[in-house]
């Protein structure tokens, strides 16, 4: 089933939020319009990894999404989270778990509509559902 953008969105924050709770941490959603970040993710308050989630629905594997008009600061501790929710409901989605580092060096800033492709299938088996690049920072078990 085709569905609108901001739904697209919004299941995927909530695809995101589960997963990195299901593994013991947590998770909170920030404010519609928040600025750069869509949730805030810790084990104890005292360390902190921010991430922003990108979806996007289809019937293929776009590899490919919109990451904005502004070149994040790259951070250990700041995460890009792209995910594949398909419009076959029979299929579970795709999650990526990319490091702000990589997004800001290999994005061209400077097109009409920046996008962060994976072309490298290495690192697309290294960020598929790599969510122990995160975990890993809070010295959980996956």
């Amino acid at each position: 089933m085709k569905l609108n953008s901001r739904i697209v969105g919004d299941a995927g924050e909530y695809l995101v939020a589960y997963n990195l709770s299901r593994r013991g941490l947590a998770v909170a959603l920030m404010n519609q319009g928040a600025q750069g970040v869509d949730m805030l993710v810790t084990n104890d308050g005292k360390d902190v990894v921010s991430v922003q989630v990108k979806s996007s629905q289809g019937r293929n594997q776009p590899r490919q999404w919109m990451v904005g008009k502004h070149q994040p600061s790259p951070s250990a501790h700041f995460f890009y989270v792209f995910c594949n929710i398909w419009e076959d409901e029979s299929k579970e989605p795709e999650v990526f778990v990319v490091p702000s580092e990589e997004i800001s060096k290999s994005v061209n800033w400077e097109a009409n509509v920046p996008l962060f492709k994976i072309k490298d299938p290495k690192k697309e088996e290294k960020y598929l559902y790599g969510w122990e690049q995160i975990t890993n920072l809070f010295s959980l078990s996956e």
